[in-house]
């Protein structure tokens, strides 16, 4: 197995470090301006807190208006197209009865036509034939 190396500055950077956090909870926890610094950073906190709550609100607020005003502009969108579907479907239904009556004319003068035709072209002894 590979020795690890030993180096003592990590041992008194370690001890240093210790001793520091040590001083410093003992100045939070057992010195009056430590339990006055840790009050203070209570109430800062509790200010920070309330601030923060006070603003969700805000955000929640203006997400619930912001949702409402979407579902009012998503209400007037079908509302739209409602009223444009009804017209399309108006002027369809117009068009598509000027077609039909288009078709019957022209069935109607093709039907005509082979009459002429068949009057014409089609005798026999010089009468038309009746079908």
């Amino acid at each position: 197995m590979p020795e690890k190396e030993h180096n003592p500055s990590h041992f008194w950077f370690g001890f240093f470090l210790g001793g520091l956090i040590g001083a410093f909870l003992l100045f939070i926890l057992g010195t009056k301006e430590g339990k006055k610094l840790v009050e203070k950073l209570e109430q800062k906190a509790e200010l920070f807190e309330e601030d923060l709550e006070e603003k969700l609100g805000k955000l929640e607020k203006k997400g619930q208006e912001l949702l409402e005003e979407a579902q009012q502009v998503s209400n007037r969108v079908a509302n739209e197209i409602e009223d444009k579907k009804g017209i399309t479907s108006e002027t369809l239904m117009s068009k598509m009865d000027e077609t039909l009556s288009r078709i019957e004319d022209i069935q109607r003068k093709g039907v005509e036509l082979t009459e002429e035709v068949h009057k014409k072209f089609f005798k026999k002894d010089g009468k038309p034939l009746v079908s």
